[in-house]
């Protein structure tokens, strides 16, 4: 279908606006939290520490109000055969990238800002009728306040750019805006509980989620951790090395097809629907702390779960499971 001109300018418009209050919050957002830090580290506590015991406080035990993370993993699976009704083989690379700032205002509350990207490279035959690569880009501003020595609530806003091929063919509703709202339980050092609903505008089937996560020290060395994206059982084998025997990790996310992308491909029907893609990985990993606040990840195993959902276009292809082989890298400032 073909648009006059006057609804196509209107359109690029809203496009333009929504680009502009997208980047706004997170823009606003980081500037937020960094001001507010900065007033407070003026301001310190007034219970200063004497010099004679300066040296015994823990250098885990930071002064300062601001705690950043950043975070880059890189992910390279196999080729293994897609089953499409098409033929072919699929290959895939992954690439994230991460940061966190956190700003703790007082003793009970605290405000974070975090900026996630995240790239699917597929490598496959032209003119195959799958993506070349999904990404999405996404920001969280929340809060969290401490009610008691066991409990805290939380909440953010979460806006989120979700993209198919590229940069090239943005449209408006590649734009949702979704939150979290929710609690954490830490009855003691060994265990910690955190429940919540997250929204999730324009993901297909549940736009509205519960939350679990879970840690559980059930022993001196072992952990569990329970919840979503990753799911892990972890060994401290040695102060700087941490071991998790089984891991498992969930990829994806719900994209959009624009108005030609299956016509490119002989296929319209694939044109103007949503795409769910589902990845689930089982395997290994071994995290190093290579200096206090530098840590390096390794993870090997298995996807064995990949499926492209075209809504109401009856084209579901599935890979066959694939070895895969992640390398990461955790920098804390």
């Amino acid at each position: 279908m073909s648009y006059p001109f006057h609804v196509k300018s209107r359109l690029a418009s809203l496009f333009v606006e929504l680009h502009r209050w997208y980047i706004r919050i997170v823009i606003q957002g980081a500037l937020f939290l960094i001001t507010a830090s900065l007033l407070l580290a003026d301001n310190p506590p007034s219970n200063s520490v004497d010099q004679k015991d300066a040296k015994n406080i823990s250098l885990d035990q930071p002064n300062l109000p601001l705690q950043e993370d950043v975070t880059l993993n890189y992910t390279y699976v196999g080729d293994a055969d897609l089953h499409s009704g098409l033929g072919g083989h699929l290959g895939e690379q992954t690439t994230q990238f991460g940061y966190s700032l956190k700003a703790s205002l007082n003793d009970q509350l605290s405000l974070r800002f975090d900026l996630n990207y995240n790239r699917l490279d597929f490598g496959q035959s032209a003119g195959s009728p799958l993506p070349f690569d999904l990404q999405t880009l996404s920001a969280s501003i929340g809060a969290s306040y401490k009610l008691s020595e066991q409990w805290a609530v939380f909440g953010a806003v979460s806006p989120r750019l979700e993209m198919i091929d590229g940069w090239d063919q943005i449209e408006s509703q590649d734009f949702q805006l979704g939150g979290i709202l929710g609690a954490t339980y830490d009855p003691s050092q060994d265990l910690s509980l955190r429940v919540g609903v997250a929204i999730n505008p324009g993901t297909t089937g549940l736009p509205v989620m519960p939350v679990l996560d879970l840690r559980w020290r059930f022993a001196d060395a072992w952990t569990l951790n329970f919840g979503f994206p990753r799911t892990s059982i972890d060994y401290q084998l040695l102060p700087n090395l941490r071991l998790s025997p089984i891991e498992i990790g969930f990829e994806g996310g719900s994209f959009h097809t624009d108005k030609t992308y299956g016509s490119s491909v002989g296929m319209e029907d694939l044109n103007d629907r949503k795409l769910d893609y589902r990845e689930v990985r089982v395997g290994v990993g071994a995290d190093y702390a290579v200096a206090k606040n530098i840590h390096v990840g390794l993870s090997a195993g298995a996807v064995v779960y990949r499926q492209f959902d075209f809504n109401d276009a009856n084209f579901t292809p599935q890979v066959d499971p694939a070895p895969y082989v992640q390398l990461g890298v955790k920098i804390g400032f």
